[in-house]
Protein backbone atom coordinates (compact mmCIF):
# COMPACT_ATOMS: atom_id res chain seq x y z
CA UNK A 1 0.00 0.00 0.00
CA UNK A 2 1.20 3.54 -0.64
CA UNK A 3 0.59 4.85 2.72
CA UNK A 4 3.47 2.57 4.21
CA UNK A 5 6.06 3.41 1.66
CA UNK A 6 7.65 5.29 3.16
CA UNK A 7 9.06 4.51 6.57
CA UNK A 8 9.53 8.60 7.75
CA UNK A 9 7.33 8.54 10.56
CA UNK A 10 6.48 11.75 9.91
CA UNK A 11 5.67 11.54 5.92
CA UNK A 12 3.35 8.63 7.84
CA UNK A 13 1.90 11.08 9.89
CA UNK A 14 0.75 13.23 7.06
CA UNK A 15 -0.32 11.23 4.73
CA UNK A 16 -2.56 9.16 7.11
CA UNK A 17 -3.66 12.69 8.10
CA UNK A 18 -4.85 13.52 4.48
CA UNK A 19 -6.47 10.78 4.43
CA UNK A 20 -8.55 10.68 7.64
CA UNK A 21 -9.63 14.47 6.65
CA UNK A 22 -10.62 13.66 3.11
CA UNK A 23 -13.01 10.99 4.98
CA UNK A 24 -13.92 13.50 7.52
CA UNK A 25 -14.87 15.69 5.12
CA UNK A 26 -17.15 13.46 3.21
CA UNK A 27 -18.92 12.54 6.15
CA UNK A 28 -19.17 15.91 7.26
CA UNK A 29 -20.80 16.60 3.53
CA UNK A 30 -23.32 13.42 4.35
CA UNK A 31 -24.49 15.24 8.19
CA UNK A 32 -25.02 17.97 6.05
CA UNK A 33 -27.75 16.73 3.55
CA UNK A 34 -29.41 14.90 6.19
CA UNK A 35 -29.82 18.27 7.76
CA UNK A 36 -31.04 19.70 4.82
CA UNK A 37 -33.93 16.73 4.21
CA UNK A 38 -34.76 16.94 7.78
CA UNK A 39 -35.03 20.93 7.69
CA UNK A 40 -36.77 20.54 4.48
CA UNK A 41 -39.27 18.03 6.29
CA UNK A 42 -40.33 20.02 8.93
CA UNK A 43 -42.41 22.11 6.23
CA UNK A 44 -44.61 19.13 6.20
CA UNK A 45 -45.62 19.77 9.57
CA UNK A 46 -45.68 23.64 9.02
CA UNK A 47 -48.56 22.77 6.38
CA UNK A 48 -49.84 20.41 8.34
CA UNK A 49 -50.49 22.06 11.72
CA UNK A 50 -53.25 23.80 13.53
CA UNK A 51 -51.37 25.75 15.82
CA UNK A 52 -49.14 27.73 13.38
CA UNK A 53 -47.08 29.51 16.03
CA UNK A 54 -45.65 26.37 17.66
CA UNK A 55 -44.87 24.60 14.31
CA UNK A 56 -43.11 28.02 12.48
CA UNK A 57 -41.05 28.21 16.01
CA UNK A 58 -40.07 24.87 15.18
CA UNK A 59 -39.16 25.45 11.74
CA UNK A 60 -37.12 28.26 12.46
CA UNK A 61 -35.68 26.18 15.74
CA UNK A 62 -34.81 23.44 12.63
CA UNK A 63 -33.18 26.27 10.15
CA UNK A 64 -31.33 27.94 12.63
CA UNK A 65 -29.75 24.75 14.41
CA UNK A 66 -28.93 23.73 10.99
CA UNK A 67 -26.84 27.04 10.49
CA UNK A 68 -25.15 26.06 13.59
CA UNK A 69 -23.58 23.06 12.19
CA UNK A 70 -22.66 24.62 8.61
CA UNK A 71 -20.82 27.14 10.92
CA UNK A 72 -19.12 24.65 12.95
CA UNK A 73 -18.19 22.44 9.62
CA UNK A 74 -17.13 25.60 7.89
CA UNK A 75 -14.96 25.29 11.01
CA UNK A 76 -13.59 22.39 10.42
CA UNK A 77 -12.73 22.71 7.08
CA UNK A 78 -10.65 25.19 7.77
CA UNK A 79 -9.05 23.85 9.89
CA UNK A 80 -8.19 21.27 7.58
CA UNK A 81 -6.55 23.30 5.07
CA UNK A 82 -4.54 25.80 7.48
CA UNK A 83 -3.50 22.86 9.84
CA UNK A 84 -4.43 25.02 12.79
CA UNK A 85 -7.08 26.37 14.63
CA UNK A 86 -7.52 30.44 13.56
CA UNK A 87 -9.29 32.27 16.81
CA UNK A 88 -11.88 34.03 14.15
CA UNK A 89 -12.91 30.96 12.65
CA UNK A 90 -13.89 29.61 16.23
CA UNK A 91 -15.85 32.72 17.03
CA UNK A 92 -17.85 32.35 14.34
CA UNK A 93 -19.71 29.31 15.46
CA UNK A 94 -19.86 30.72 18.61
CA UNK A 95 -21.61 33.67 17.45
CA UNK A 96 -24.18 31.92 15.76
CA UNK A 97 -24.78 29.57 18.41
CA UNK A 98 -25.53 32.53 20.86
CA UNK A 99 -27.26 34.29 18.40
CA UNK A 100 -29.64 30.88 18.10
CA UNK A 101 -30.04 30.80 21.63
CA UNK A 102 -31.65 34.16 21.51
CA UNK A 103 -33.99 33.26 18.52
CA UNK A 104 -35.15 30.07 20.14
CA UNK A 105 -35.65 32.08 23.53
CA UNK A 106 -37.60 34.28 21.96
CA UNK A 107 -40.17 32.36 19.31
CA UNK A 108 -40.48 29.78 21.75
CA UNK A 109 -41.08 30.96 25.11
CA UNK A 110 -43.44 33.68 25.69
CA UNK A 111 -41.85 37.01 24.98
CA UNK A 112 -42.66 38.39 28.39
CA UNK A 113 -41.19 35.90 30.03
CA UNK A 114 -38.16 36.58 29.29
CA UNK A 115 -36.19 39.06 31.39
CA UNK A 116 -34.35 42.06 30.58
CA UNK A 117 -31.16 40.34 32.37
CA UNK A 118 -31.46 37.80 30.02
CA UNK A 119 -31.73 40.19 27.22
CA UNK A 120 -28.72 42.23 28.87
CA UNK A 121 -26.96 38.63 29.23
CA UNK A 122 -27.37 37.85 26.06
CA UNK A 123 -25.96 41.24 24.49
CA UNK A 124 -23.05 41.88 26.54
CA UNK A 125 -22.10 38.02 25.25
CA UNK A 126 -22.67 38.96 21.57
CA UNK A 127 -20.86 41.94 22.28
CA UNK A 128 -17.61 40.38 23.95
CA UNK A 129 -17.72 37.88 21.36
CA UNK A 130 -17.97 40.76 18.66
CA UNK A 131 -15.07 41.95 20.46
CA UNK A 132 -12.92 39.26 20.58
CA UNK A 133 -13.16 37.97 17.02
CA UNK A 134 -12.71 41.48 15.58
CA UNK A 135 -9.19 41.64 17.64
CA UNK A 136 -8.18 37.98 16.45
CA UNK A 137 -8.58 39.12 13.01
CA UNK A 138 -6.92 42.54 13.46
CA UNK A 139 -3.88 41.16 15.53
CA UNK A 140 -3.61 37.38 13.55
CA UNK A 141 -0.60 35.85 13.12
CA UNK A 142 0.98 36.46 9.49
CA UNK A 143 0.23 34.06 6.59
CA UNK A 144 3.21 31.43 5.86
Amino acid sequence: MKLFRNNNPQVLFDRALKYIVNVLIIYSIVILTIGLVKTIYSIKFLVQCEQLGREFARVVTDIVNYLVIIELFRTFIEYFKANRIRLHSMMDPFIVFIVRELMVKLYTHNRESVGWETLVGFAVLILSMGIVRTLAVLFSPKQE
